[in-house]
């Protein structure tokens, strides 16, 4: 749910003096004996080869290279120690064996190994910092002797080789990165069992966060205004004005409204995890875009057990972290590889298209903003001497998800949105909106503005009562049902308490609700590669009206829950969507004309149509005719279907957002 607040007070600020501070970096790793990763991922780890491995001596290999880097940096994790000591673990997430003919005979065999570093608040369950690297070791065998066990023999040389130096090479990088903050906060008033703290996102605490004291107390952020914040106790009793909570933050704060967001996974190409994806994409879109990225470990539980069997740590009151606002719904598409031959017989050109997609959604499952990434590699090959192209293929993954991050990094900032009470009767709270209307279980809260004394002034302030959503619109007027109480007293709603929710992505052109029909339609000879991809990117750019993803919910369940570090599952408030938009395409080819390239004639034609109950009303197509990309006479009939799909996705972007930008939904008076 959407937490944010209301007004930037700077006055509060000065009657706050020294709100916040920058302590001194006090925070101590505990390096966990042991090496985990998902045992299935068949295709992204080779597991032969890593139960193939005395596990215990390379455990203890991790752990002395733990020791080694962090020297003088490591503590004891205890109960009372957790708040400032963080659980510093190696994952692997991907292995690969490429192979390669040279030109004298010989065959380089390549062997990347990727992992990452985590560093964990177990009491938490905060992930406050992962540093990922990617090891290769290089050998050249004689192409005469290399059969398949020869090969596989040679692999896991290799791959041993790359372990071991990742494991020093990740566990140095680590430490380097690992520049810990301590940002505090004073408990500065109490109210309704809630705390006022002497601080808001601008000075870094957002919504979401845990906090903790010198004894390990822990508390939670319910709700970050832009100078002060408000805590619920979690784990803490007898907590008074005066006391400090502090976190740790890794990199700027910048004072920008930063929701807490998750990577869910919902398509990956073949042969690459899930976790490997999700970590490449969050590091990178955690230095581009205004959220607070939520780590995700997959084997949060695996580390939790081997903590208990190696630190004087009960887990009882573990993994404490609040679920994300935000979902990133990450679609990772198998590259498109082909190779064309050239007019010099001994030259050819290898293409490598890769394409990502991401959706950020709420928990009402509205779809708020999206971007693509894309990335292309055409390389002259001579004789066939060039890297393994599923070498290439994993390089263009790699940048897809680099470019899809600074995309997305274009994200405005969080604006806070408010309305005031008009009336509350039987029949519930109102809010008057004859010029707005909110879309569908819009999260937020109901805040009071309450008067407190702070340094002798009287300071008044929005004090959160409840997270609530815009249940519906009736008349002039949106009806606000509360969700969740906070505080010790429950108090009755009252007109001139204030509705809050928060402004992000694209605003919808209508108050029409809709989805994407689950059954696209396909026509024609050919398939637009992506075509729900493409579609659901071009409907969530042109926003005709509140675009709503309910299967977001199946696939983030699986992803935000207990064993991976959460205290509860997402609260989800997603409405009942009664239109969905079927995309519609039609691929044809006309034949090839060849002069000095040849060329395919296609004919492109592409519909949305708006569908409620089975019955169509309004639709919108468009139709392209045009030639491919140019090849050789000579090249192969796979390459050149492989060259139209291609070009398809380049053609489908543009005629789908015209289509989606035209696109109009009956008005409606509700």
């Amino acid at each position: 749910m959407l937490k944010h607040s209301l007004l930037a007070l700077p006055a509060l600020l000065l009657a706050m003096a020294s709100p916040v501070a920058l302590a001194a970096a006090e925070a101590k790793v505990y390096p966990v004996r042991g090496v985990f990763w998902d045992s299935g991922e068949s295709k992204a780890i080779d597991q032969r080869f890593m139960q193939s491995l005395d596990m215990p001596k390379v455990s203890q290999q991790v752990k002395d290279a733990l020791d080694t880097a962090f020297n003088g940096r490591t503590g004891e994790l205890t109960q009372k120690t957790g708040a400032h000591t963080f659980a510093v673990s190696f994952h692997l997430t991907r292995m690969a064996t490429y192979t390669a003919r040279k030109p004298d005979g010989n065959v380089e065999i390549r062997t990347p190994v990727t992992g990452s570093i985590y560093f964990t608040n177990v009491l938490t369950g905060e992930i406050l910092f992962t540093a990922t690297s990617t090891n290769a070791a290089l050998s050249l065998v004689s192409g005469k002797a290399l059969g398949e066990a020869a090969l596989r023999a040679e692999a896991d040389k290799l791959y041993a080789a790359s372990l071991n130096a990742l494991i020093e090479q990740l566990c140095k990088q680590a430490n380097a990165g690992f520049q810990p903050r301590a940002l505090e906060a004073k408990v500065t008033a109490l109210h309704n069992g809630m705390l006022l703290l002497a601080g808001g996102y601008q000075q870094g605490f957002q919504s979401g966060d845990s906090l903790e004291d010198e004894q390990s107390n822990l508390i939670r952020v319910v709700y970050a205004g832009a100078d002060y914040a408000v805590a619920q106790p979690v784990l803490a009793d007898g907590v008074q004005p005066g006391a400090s909570f502090r976190k740790y933050v890794v990199g700027k704060i910048d004072g920008r409204l930063r929701p807490r967001a998750t990577v869910v996974v919902d398509q990956v190409a073949p042969g690459f995890s899930q976790e490997y994806v999700a970590q490449l994409f969050s590091e990178e879109l955690g230095q581009q875009a205004p959220l607070t990225m939520v780590q995700v470990n997959r084997n949060f539980a695996a580390l939790l057990k081997s903590i208990a069997q190696q630190a004087s740590l009960a887990t009882a009151s573990t993994a404490q972290r609040d679920t994300p606002d935000l979902l990133i719904r990450l679609r990772v598409a198998d590259p498109i590889l082909y190779e064309a031959r050239t007019n010099l017989g001994f030259r050819t050109v290898r293409s490598f298209e890769a394409n990502a997609y991401a959706e950020i959604i709420d928990t009402s499952g509205r779809v708020l903003f999206t971007s693509a990434g894309h990335e292309r590699q055409k390389i002259e090959v001579n004789n066939g001497f060039d890297l393994d192209p599923a070498a290439r293929r994993e390089i263009a993954i790699k940048n897809v998800l680099l470019n899809l991050a600074q995309q997305m990094g274009k994200l405005a900032e969080a604006k806070p949105d408010a309305t005031a009470v008009a009336r509350v009767s039987a029949d519930g709270i109102f809010l008057p909106t004859p010029a707005k209307v909110y879309p569908q279980q819009a999260a937020g809260y109901l805040l009071r503005p309450t008067e407190f004394k702070l340094n002798g002034k009287s300071v008044k302030l929005l004090f959160p009562l409840s997270e609530a959503v815009a249940a519906r619109r009736i008349g002039n007027e949106t009806l606000v049902a509360t969700v969740i109480p906070l505080g010790k007293d429950k108090a009755a709603p009252a007109a001139g308490d204030v509705f809050e929710t928060l402004q992000l992505g694209v605003t919808p052109k209508s108050a029409a609700a809709f989805s994407l029909c689950a059954d696209s339609e396909t026509l024609g000879a050919l398939r637009t590669p992506e075509f729900e991809n493409l579609a659901s990117m071009a409907l969530a750019k042109a926003m005709p009206g509140n675009y709503y993803a309910p299967e977001i919910k199946a696939i983030a369940d699986d992803t935000v829950n207990g064993a991976t570090g959460f205290r509860s599952a997402i609260k989800w408030t997603i409405p009942a969507v009664p239109s969905c938009v079927q995309p519609v395409q039609r691929i044809d080819l006309a034949g090839e004309e060849c002069g000095e390239q040849c060329q395919k004639n296609v004919t492109a034609r592409y519909t949305m149509r708006i569908r409620e109950g089975g019955v169509v009303g309004a639709r919108v197509g468009l139709e392209s005719k045009f030639k491919t990309s140019g090849y050789e006479k000579s090249t192969g009939a796979d390459a050149v279907n492989a060259l139209i799909r291609s070009d398809l996705i380049d053609e489908a972007q543009q005629l789908l957002g015209s289509i989606a930008a035209k696109l109009v939904f009956p008005t409606t008076t509700n």
